[in-house]
């Protein structure tokens, strides 16, 4: 009777033990997969307004870059304003901007708020309107395209939902 009162008991705890775990798993190697690249607002691309900035210089503030984010891994939210399609709706080239319809409805947002972003693999747009996550290597390089002109490019190598 010993014996079945401990089995009986012992199994949700292993199994409880062994979920734990697989979560655990789970977690550490997403965190692995985005835990080099660092999590970016769209006023992080904004360079600091202090003593060190001379605005007398010519250049607009819509133009200004941080130039401490080159080759750096970043992830940062947007929506995607697509440039090229490999196939009918994956998108392969792209602006990504912080507010949905900028571009295509209303007018572009600064080039400085504008990331022009190349993902080889190509990403299924299945709604426009849906905000994701990009993540790759960021630089400050102009592109102008027909739509918009962006201060930073990305060269993505994951892109998921937001």
């Amino acid at each position: 009777m010993h014996r079945l009162y401990f089995r009986r008991h012992r199994t949700p705890r292993l199994l409880t033990l062994a979920k734990t775990l697989l979560i655990g798993c789970l977690m550490l190697s997403s965190a692995m997969a985005f835990g080099d690249a660092k999590t970016l607002s769209w006023q992080d691309l904004l360079p600091e307004l202090d003593d060190t900035l001379d605005l007398s210089d010519g250049i607009r503030w819509g133009e200004r870059v941080r130039l401490d984010l080159n080759d750096k891994d970043v992830r940062i939210p947007g929506f995607i304003v697509p440039l090229e399609y490999k196939e009918s709706e994956i998108v392969t080239r792209f602006l990504l901007v912080p507010y949905f319809g900028a571009c295509i409805h209303e007018p572009p947002p600064p080039p400085n708020q504008t990331i022009y972003a190349v993902y080889e693999p190509g990403y299924e747009l299945e709604e426009i309107w849906q905000p994701v996550w990009i993540e790759g290597t960021i630089s400050a390089s102009r592109v102008e395209e027909d739509l918009a002109t962006a201060s930073y490019s990305v060269s993505a190598v994951a892109i998921e939902p937001y």
